[in-house]
């Protein structure tokens, strides 16, 4: 290969232009009271746990101080005229910066440790089961607990550090002493492996566990200290009789199976099993018996029976992609096709399983409502479209989900934000994100709790959008007895003297801005220079680059509230490791809205193996979401509306040039 190199980690031939390894993933550029098992995590993608330790270990200078990204930018208003300095779409809000873990670190790299980690999910009897495992050697030998295991069906689901999805089957499993081994063969030279260690820790000595720092979502191997050893225990039914206790990394939902380290070594000494409410984790030690299990499960041959479903015994159903791929919001709908595909690869083995050989066919809408409604009307007379992911705005959505409401054909809205959307009762129809008006009243809830303001005022551009805005400020903002001083409305050339005048007029605490995002730069520059430095409150409008141009004293409490923190950094890396291009960051709302659709689907065809589902049965099991863990929010259907109950809502404020996440 011209101009080539090897990847440090796999040795594949890569490119000496290219900044991941195509066969693994791996970065090639660095920049820098009584227990209870935690077992539950949410059934999904790989979960947050390694967020900042991989910008730590690889970016580490690119985000540090202000969460800032300068990759690129996110077009969070792309309904709106492009604004002075036009943004760019590859640019992603920055997520927060977790604790980092006080204390010594472990003398091995980090990212081996986190590399060597990978999330477990089970389906069985008893419905879905998630935990965690860790890579022993390079014949795809993973350990994790039997409790994680349990009840499981022929093949269980291992997701590695880089998102990617592999099919595994149980080697060996012991209920009494709750240690599992599972065999993957596509994770067979996995560069990054642990060893068990034959030494058994003592009492007051320091550990490092997987788990999470009180109060932080993000799970991490953090540093812990052993209280005590030989500890005997009953937890949910089954008997303990030489448990490790530790405090100092709390272990939460799906930490189960997580490997618990040697500081000096970096070698696994136990398996973390089971947290409780008083900080305490528990885990069983690896030395002895449960070596002994472990290294005579990996010598035996590989199991078989885990093998997919050929293609020829599937039947061939669709999932359509409805977005805009050319156009003014092309490069973004283009994007977020590729999320669903992205979706649709790393669960082609459930799907096969089940049954469904799932293909994607991709509509341009062209972001206009009329064509959207065309398209949606052919699908819907398809009998072998299974669901509609789309569109990208909230008027080309409106239209899809009317033509197919008599079909009954399933659609997720990705990025759609209009609160009418929903308001027809349609069963048909669900949505990720949070709608305006609940970005609104979020900014009452922040303006009111947050920065403790008495009065606000109402500063709009005049337009229809901002009214409505306004509307559903205002009665946020009556509901939780934050006083509406006025509103002044602000057009055409901003005036600074005479807008400085008008608010001060009014005597407010601060301001809440509703309009297009030229206008809202413009007035909150001509403010500032006015010497008016009242805190201004707005929606994605006030997110626009020109802000970066601000910079001095005075420059900050301009908060801009959005649906979203930003891309996760693994998403990104699994996206282009696959996809071989990187996301301009509406990706992971089509991986999740399409993740639900074919998560509804396995289910259907567990119950009814390769039979194309009945429209309103698969309608209702995507409505009976609850609780999925996806890349861009967690997912939570109202069983009533539609709406994401879970979407949550972010606030940043622009501190002299940059952006930072507050709440």
């Amino acid at each position: 290969m011209k101009n080539s190199s090897r990847c440090p980690y796999c040795g594949a031939a890569v490119s000496s232009s290219a900044n991941y390894c195509d066969s693994c993933g791996t970065p090639l550029k660095a920049a820098a009271g009584a227990p209870a098992r935690r077992r539950g995590r949410t059934a999904g993608r790989v979960a947050v746990w390694v967020f900042a330790a991989v910008l730590i270990a690889f970016f580490g200078t690119g985000v540090l101080g202000g969460f800032r990204v300068h990759a690129g930018r996110w077009p969070w208003n792309p309904q709106e005229a492009a604004p002075a300095e036009p943004a760019d779409p590859n640019r992603t809000p920055g997520g927060p910066e977790p604790e980092q873990p006080q204390g010594e670190q472990p003398s091995a790299p980090l990212e081996r440790y986190l590399r060597s980690t990978v999330t477990i999910h089970v389906r069985g009897e008893q419905g879905s089961r998630v935990g965690t495992g860790f890579i022993i050697d390079t014949g795809g030998h993973i350990v994790t607990n039997a409790h994680v295991v349990e009840g499981h069906r022929e093949c269980v689901t291992v997701i590695d550090d880089n998102g990617t999805t592999h099919q595994g089957s149980v080697a060996g499993s012991d209920r009494n002493r709750d240690v599992a081994l599972i065999t993957v063969p596509t994770m067979a030279r996995w560069p990054d492996v642990l060893s068990l260690s034959d030494r058994s820790v003592k009492a007051g000595e320091p550990v490092y566990a997987w788990g999470r720092t009180k109060g932080s979502p993000s799970k991490s191997v953090l540093p812990a200290e052993v209280v005590e050893t030989g500890h005997a225990r009953r937890i949910e039914g089954r008997y303990y009789a030489d448990l490790v206790v530790f405090r100092g990394a709390e272990v939460t939902h799906g930490s189960s199976g997580g490997p618990l380290l040697d500081p000096a070594t970096g070698e696994v000494v136990g398996i973390v099993t089971a947290g409780s409410d008083n900080g305490l984790g528990y885990a069983i030690p690896i030395a002895g018996e449960v070596a002994r299990l472990i290294a005579q499960w990996a010598q035996q041959p590989l199991p078989s029976g885990c093998g997919e479903v050929p293609a020829g015994d599937a039947t061939p159903v669709v999932l359509a992609a409805v977005a805009p791929l050319s156009g003014a919001h092309g490069a973004w709908g283009i994007d977020l096709a590729s999320g669903v595909e992205l979706a649709l690869r790393d669960m082609e083995a459930d799907l096969l399983k089940a049954g469904y050989q799932v293909s994607l066919a991709r509509y341009d809408d062209q972001g206009q409502p009329e064509v959207a409604a065309e398209h949606a009307r052919s699908l819907a007379y398809d009998p072998g479209v299974i669901g509609v992911v789309g569109s990208f705005t909230s008027e080309a959505t409106r239209a899809l989900a009317e033509a197919l409401s008599e079909s009954g054909l399933v659609l997720v809205a990705p990025t759609a934000r209009a609160e009418d959307l929903l308001q027809a009762g349609w069963p048909h129809v669900n949505r990720l994100v949070a709608h305006q008006a609940r970005l609104d009243s979020a900014a009452a809830a922040f303006a009111r709790a947050r920065l403790n303001v008495g009065a606000i005022l109402l500063l709009l551009d005049g337009s229809e959008e901002a009214e409505r805005r306004a509307a559903s400020f205002t009665t946020a903002a009556e509901i939780m007895g934050l006083p509406v001083a006025g509103r002044v409305v602000v057009s055409g050339q901003v005036n600074g003297s005479a807008l400085a005048a008008a608010v001060r007029a009014y005597a407010p605490d601060a301001l809440f801005y509703a309009g297009n995002s030229q206008t809202g730069y413009q007035a909150v520059t001509a403010l500032r220079q006015a010497g008016v430095d009242l805190p201004v409150i707005g929606g994605v409008e006030l997110y626009n680059p020109a802000f970066e141009r601000t910079e001095g004293s005075g420059w900050r409490d301009i908060y801009f509230a959005h649906f979203t923190q930003g891309n996760d950094a693994r998403f990104m890396r699994h996206f282009e490791a696959i996809l071989g291009k990187p996301t301009r960051g509406y990706g992971m709302f089509g991986y999740d809205a399409a993740r639900v659709i074919l998560e509804a689907l396995v289910s259907y065809g567990e119950a009814h193996p390769g039979q194309v589902p009945d429209r309103a049965e698969l309608a209702e099991r995507v409505r009976a979401t609850r609780g999925l863990k996806g890349w861009s929010t967690r997912i939570s259907f109202d069983p009533a509306t539609g709406e994401n109950q879970a979407a949550r809502v972010y606030f940043f404020e622009w501190v002299d040039g940059r952006y930072e996440l507050q709440h």
